[in-house]
């Protein structure tokens, strides 16, 4: 009796003493062993950092964990009255609370007064300033409570911790990304009927072009089988009479012949010859060429152009060129260039990396490209 009182008491003392500050208590059984040789409760503290209304394993404070231990068992006793009541003024002033009653003592629970708001403030210094510490300039981290003045911005006085953060080193300009695209024209064992190879990797000695030891990716965009010649079609209603010709010279008035008997009607005559296959459809080609610097690549870069080999010289001419199919793959712009050479928050630019992002999205483009020109034809 005495133990479960106690923990009563425990509970609204604590629920009430830390709500102010969003905190939570959880009480659970601990077994008998080396932290209450009877047994007893874990009480655990902690920030509700989620703002779910459970304390989790994660938000406890470990520091703050405490035990409430049993004692040895004893003779059965009376648990005395505990009731809850809110506190008047007399108790607790300005910020309420409650008055737990254990007996005939009472026990005040006040809330805690509202606290200040942390604030940081942020200030760039330039390198050599007399206050910087850093050879590259850095950036002055100011931290503290808005307990002064409360008008939400961190005054001098109210300044506890100031921390610099240095600007890193000057990164080296970063290597472009190029892509290759041969046309295979005959069988192999990659593409059957003919296609492009693809090829991507970074410019690493910087000569513009794609060089075999530079190739970090390789794929394959092969064309289709030829179609099979269909089954001649179903035969055709027979079509609407011809317009009579024009009625010739009337001749002169024969003498009035004996009527004749009506004649039978003629069969039918046979079905005409199969007309010969239609031609095999145009083989789709890809053009890639240099694109210089301007609206449609800042840094330059290539043009992919799509389109269909009307008149089967294997090249892509530019009046076969489908126009809504054309594509660009830009190259990157040197750091210096794009004005990234030193940042202001302690970051620095770094080479591409050959298996990065900027490759896998080239490729991605491409397969878009051909797998929406392809389905264009389709529907057309």
């Amino acid at each position: 009796m005495k133990k479960s009182a106690f923990i009563i008491f425990f509970s609204f003392f604590f629920s009430a003493a830390l709500s102010a500050d969003n905190m939570l208590v959880r009480m659970m059984n601990e077994l008998a062993g080396d932290n209450c040789a009877e047994g007893g409760i874990k009480i655990e503290i902690g920030a509700d950092v989620n703002g779910d209304g459970t304390l989790e394993d994660t938000e406890v404070d470990n520091g703050q964990t405490k035990y409430v231990c049993n004692g040895e068992n004893g003779e059965n006793g009376s648990a005395p009255a505990v009731s809850v009541a809110v506190a008047d003024g007399s108790y607790c002033s300005g910020a309420g609370g409650i008055v737990v009653t254990v007996g005939g003592d009472d026990l005040p629970v006040c809330n805690g007064q509202p606290g200040a708001n942390a604030l940081i403030k942020t200030t760039e210094l330039a390198a050599g300033n007399g206050e910087c510490p850093c050879s590259n300039g850095c950036i002055k981290v100011e931290a503290g409570l808005d307990n002064k003045t409360a008008n939400g911005t961190l005054d001098a006085n109210e300044v506890t911790k100031t921390e610099y953060v240095c600007n890193g080193e000057n990164g080296s300009n970063g290597k472009n990304a190029l892509s290759k695209i041969t046309e295979i024209t005959d069988e192999t064992t990659s593409c059957k009927n003919g296609g492009v190879k693809i090829e991507v990797g970074v410019d690493v000695n910087n000569n513009g072009e794609l060089d075999a030891n530079e190739v970090t990716d390789t794929k394959y965009v092969c064309n289709g089988k030829n179609g099979y010649v269909g089954e001649p079609g179903d035969k055709g209603e027979q079509g609407e009479p011809g317009i009579d010709g024009q009625d010739g010279a009337t001749g002169p008035q024969g003498e009035k012949g004996d009527q004749g008997p009506k004649g039978d009607q003629g069969e039918q005559g046979a079905t005409g010859a199969t007309g010969e296959p239609g031609k095999d459809g145009s083989t789709s080609l890809v053009a890639v060429v240099d694109e210089p610097k301007g609206e449609n690549c800042a840094a330059g870069g290539k043009k992919i152009e799509v389109g269909l080999d009307a008149n089967g010289n294997g090249v892509l001419d530019e009046e076969e060129i489908d126009l809504e199919s054309v594509y660009y793959v830009c190259n990157g712009r040197d750091a210096e260039e794009a004005g990234l050479g030193s940042s202001a928050s302690g970051c620095s630019l770094e080479s591409i990396d050959e298996n990065g992002t900027l490759i896998s999205a080239v490729f991605a483009l491409l397969m878009a490209v051909f797998a929406l020109f392809a389905l264009k034809k389709s529907r057309n």
